[in-house]
């Protein structure tokens, strides 16, 4: 008898359940729209700048569902040891690639201290609700299908034990972001990249995006100073500049709020870049312990107009910073952050692309 009942209220759940997430999924099918589909975008749209909830219908699986898979490439170590060493990321393919005959923009995302490339998309046989979100946003036509590859600054892909947070690591990631793994996985897949040639990856570089979360943020100020002839869309979230490399650091003050945006601004400008060029679209939130230092940065950044504008409620200039209020330094965060980054960052590409067409035919 007993077995019987345990039976019964282990399939009225599984229905239950069952119903539970059909409700969600035809939910989502007949929710608005949060954001203006990336395909309305015209050269003279506007971009609207704002934080959004996520619905609770964009975290259970869409129907066209993109996949994680893994990615291995060679590298090197760039450091005093000069070791080869073979490398993986994780990379979100959007639904419909491998069918498709068009090409597809780059999202290159870091994670933070203690992280790995599980730390966004989560494991390839138990994936997060971020991929779901992710799903949703391409399905519903507010993001551009595009590729995700989600690496690391550990060498071998193993935490190190560092002393300065990984900062030291941050910024000498750029070496294998530029001479590796770029080049090896737009060999692989099709992007804007017409080949892996120098020319041609510094010719797409409208197609690529540098993405971060906390000492990830960190990886993605950096790449802006190293990195800017193959980027033009920087995202860092929750992390700035005072948690870089600490001799730097030393050298400024921790808590000297002058010294970051000059720095940008004489590794924008050696690089050959002007306020042209790029475009940093920052997240944090309000109780985030990274929140005092994301601000102090912002600020400064402020005075600086000559290389850096600052944009308020729509894209205008090329920076800007999204307050989410009462969000920590959590997943939670990072999925609203990937959420509201992502349309915005569509939008802008589609926009620049319309002008781009105007100004070729």
């Amino acid at each position: 008898m007993m077995k019987k009942l345990i039976i019964v209220i282990l399939l009225v759940t599984l229905i239950l359940v069952g119903c539970t997430t059909n409700e969600l999924i035809n939910k989502t099918d007949t929710e608005e729209l949060v954001f203006q589909p990336y395909l309305e975008i015209q050269k003279n749209s506007s971009i609207s700048l704002g934080i959004h909830n996520v619905p609770e219908g964009y975290m259970v699986p869409a129907k066209q569902q993109g996949k994680v898979v893994r990615f291995d490439y060679m590298t090197n170590t760039y450091d005093y040891q000069d070791r080869v060493m073979k490398k993986y990321a994780y990379v979100y393919i959007p639904y419909g690639y491998e069918t498709s005959t068009e090409r597809y923009d780059v999202v290159y995302t870091m994670h933070g201290h203690t992280g790995d490339v599980t730390s966004f998309p989560g494991e390839l046989d138990d994936l997060t609700d971020i991929k779901n979100v992710i799903d949703h946003l391409i399905e519903k036509k507010e993001m551009k299908p595009m590729l995700m590859v989600f690496a690391s600054y550990y060498h071998d892909n193993v935490d190190m034990d560092t002393d300065d947070y990984d900062a030291s690591l941050t910024e000498a990631f750029g070496k294998e972001l530029q001479n590796d793994l770029i080049p090896q996985f737009e060999n692989a897949y099709h992007t804007y990249a017409s080949s892996t040639s120098e020319e041609d990856l510094i010719a797409s570089r409208d197609h690529r995006i540098f993405l971060g979360f906390s000492m990830g943020a960190v990886t993605t100020w950096y790449r802006m100073m190293d990195s800017m002839r193959y980027f033009r869309y920087y995202v860092p979230f929750s992390g700035s500049l005072y948690w870089g490399n600490r001799t730097t650091v030393a050298q400024y003050g921790r808590d000297n709020p002058t010294w970051t945006a000059q720095l940008l601004e004489n590794a924008i400008i050696a690089q050959g870049y002007t306020a042209d060029d790029f475009y940093v679209l920052t997240l944090t939130g309000t109780k985030d312990f990274a929140y005092r230092t994301v601000k102090m940065q912002i600020d400064d950044m402020k005075q600086h107009p000559d290389i850096f504008h600052y944009d308020s409620d729509e894209v205008e200039g090329n920076f800007t910073l999204l307050l989410a209020a009462n969000e920590e330094h959590d997943y939670y965060a990072k999925r609203l952050y990937i959420f509201n980054s992502l349309p915005i960052l569509s939008q802008m590409i589609a926009k620049r692309d319309a002008l781009s067409s105007l100004i070729h035919d």
